[in-house]
């Protein structure tokens, strides 16, 4: 038995804890649109991976260890045959699996840390369906089990290539290297430092609020030319490509939610050679960077995807101290849980691949569907390569944020990374559009929202609670709060469920002046200078003393 990496032990604490956004799995879901497949023979296959990589056997104890099951306890294929169903009931069956396959939580305490699924539809054609649970496989992981299932169904004589180390053996000699320990305790104090300049997580929009998971995906393909240029580009600044689309991915986020100081939390997957056959090994590599963004208004695109690359190579050379242990010693140093609900990952600076080989592609044709959840991750925006372009992906809890919000922020990002690709000169342009500062931006609306509350709830006074329920409002004043802003601001359509616990007036005003395109600015300006005329006027009516 080994204990728990902090990576493993966030994962695993996560998928139990209640409340928002917590609950949830962190795992990988991907479908294959394959042609006709054998089920017999992928199943041996799959079987065969499962004798291969001991972490599809893993499971962890009610104590909070981890150990190595059986093969019987943890295999897990299924086909189905659906060669007989009609269009429309074979495309809402297919539409519910994906949908119950996304969010479904894999039984860890029973050894069960991968899945395996065929459908068998009409025409020759079948559907792979793959979900992988990252405390046992991480992402870089799941592309190694789809190589060697690949090649396993390919040639069924292929043998099993058992490596002289396992990944407890990597784990074991990892958590017995001295020298780590002495980084890690240098690395804590860097961290200890810096842990007061940290800035918050990003202000997002909310949802109405929800009783259920429902995870998507937004997904777009940039071209293989698109990919060279933005390559070049980055050498250029003498950054990698990754840097560049996270550069890029940050001004987006804060155009999208007005904020100029904001953390961002990016994966990194470096597998430290303690073993021999590491880049073989199947287990849990990951580590997090919090990463600090401020991209300033009026501040160059590249000139921020310059600072940021230099802020991730400080990162990088104090990661030996796990960015889960960051974000515990900001919660108990700021006294309230602290989270970073945006992620990063990039998959650009693989050496010389694609996210998955030709054979891969071959055996069990294009990724059709590929979707992610986490424990308090609210959008995990991916880039990798693949097919020779640039894949795009964002993985999206659509109970926590709005629908409208995200799709105009991911086409914001999309459109901004195909026009660096086609004129790099863009970059020497400001990373905001928008002539208002991110505290300016929703500085009307929020002021009317907080005189608003404060005339319903005037015991609180206009700087009450931040949260907008823990002014003592009952559901009528709430409900009279909705219908106001409906009235006055077009096409808000707003419900008193837009108003969850965490809503502050800072929050929601974001969500009002989005959904308004703008319009609230002017309305709440039109109504403060009403009400300040009118205070005038009642001042000026009093008697003289």
């Amino acid at each position: 038995m080994k204990n728990l990496t902090p990576m493993q032990a966030a994962y695993w604490t996560g998928r139990q804890a209640n409340g928002f956004l917590g609950n949830v799995a962190a795992h990988l879901y991907v479908e294959f649109d394959c042609g006709n497949l054998d089920p017999q023979r992928l199943e041996k296959a799959v079987l065969k991976l499962y004798e291969t990589h001991e972490m599809m056997r893993m499971r962890i104890t009610s104590d909070g260890l981890q150990l190595i099951g059986k093969i019987e306890e943890s295999f897990s294929f299924e086909a189905e045959d659906l060669t007989g169903s009609d269009a429309d009931v074979l495309d809402r069956y297919l539409a519910d699996k994906r949908a119950h396959w996304t969010c479904r939580t894999l039984d860890l305490a029973s050894g069960r840390t991968a899945a395996f699924g065929l459908s068998v539809l009409p025409g020759g054609a079948c559907r792979l369906h793959v979900d992988t649970d990252m405390a046992a496989i991480d992402p870089p992981s799941f592309c190694i089990l789809m190589e060697d299932l690949a090649r396993f169904s390919e040639d069924p004589q292929t043998g099993i290539e058992m490596g002289n180390s396992s990944y407890f053996d990597w784990l074991e000699r990892k958590n017995s290297d001295a020298d780590l320990a002495v980084r890690q305790a240098e690395d804590k104090r860097w961290w200890q430092d810096r842990l007061a300049e940290l800035p918050p997580a990003p202000n997002l929009p909310e949802a109405p609020m929800s009783q259920s998971v429902h995870s998507g995906r937004l997904a777009a393909m940039l071209s293989p030319e698109e990919r060279r240029s933005l390559t070049r580009t980055a050498r250029e600044l003498r950054i990698t490509p990754s840097a560049l689309m996270l550069g890029l991915f940050a001004a987006v986020i804060g155009e999208a939610t007005g904020d100029d100081r904001f953390r961002l939390n990016v994966p990194m997957f470096w597998r430290a050679p303690y073993t021999a056959n590491v880049e073989r090994l199947v287990g849990d590599f990951s580590n997090i960077l919090i990463l600090a963004a401020d991209p300033a208004p009026g501040e160059a695109l590249g000139s921020l995807c310059i600072r940021l690359a230099e802020r991730m190579r400080d990162l990088l050379a104090h990661s030996s101290y796990p960015g889960v242990n960051v974000m515990r010693d900001l919660s108990r140093a700021r006294r309230s849980l602290q989270t970073a609900p945006i992620v990063f990952t990039s998959g650009l600076d693989l050496p010389g691949r694609d996210l998955f080989s030709e054979r891969v592609s071959r055996v069990f044709g294009p990724m059709s569907w590929a979707v992610s959840q986490g424990p308090q991750v609210a959008l995990d925006a991916q880039v990798a390569a693949m097919s020779g372009g640039i894949l795009i992906n964002w993985d999206i809890r659509y109970d926590a944020l709005p629908e409208a919000w995200i799709n105009a922020t991911f086409d914001s990002y999309v459109a901004l990374a195909r026009r660096v690709a086609q004129d790099p000169s863009a970059l020497g342009k400001p990373a905001f559009t928008r002539e208002a500062t991110a505290g300016d931006a929703c500085r009307y609306t929020e002021g009317m929202l907080r005189e608003l509350l404060s005339r319903l709830a005037p015991e609180t006074g206009a700087q009450g609670p931040e949260e907008i329920r823990k002014h003592g409002l009952s559901d009528a004043d709430l409900t009279d709060l909705v219908a106001f802003l409906n009235r006055y601001i077009p096409d808000m359509n707003l419900t008193r469920e837009d108003i969850g616990p965490a809503t502050t007036a800072a929050s929601f005003a974001r969500v009002v002046r989005t959904r308004s395109a703008g319009a609230s600015e002017k309305v709440g300006r039109a109504y403060l200078e009403a009400i300040d005329v009118r205070d005038r006027a009642s001042v000026e009516a009093q008697p003289a003393e």
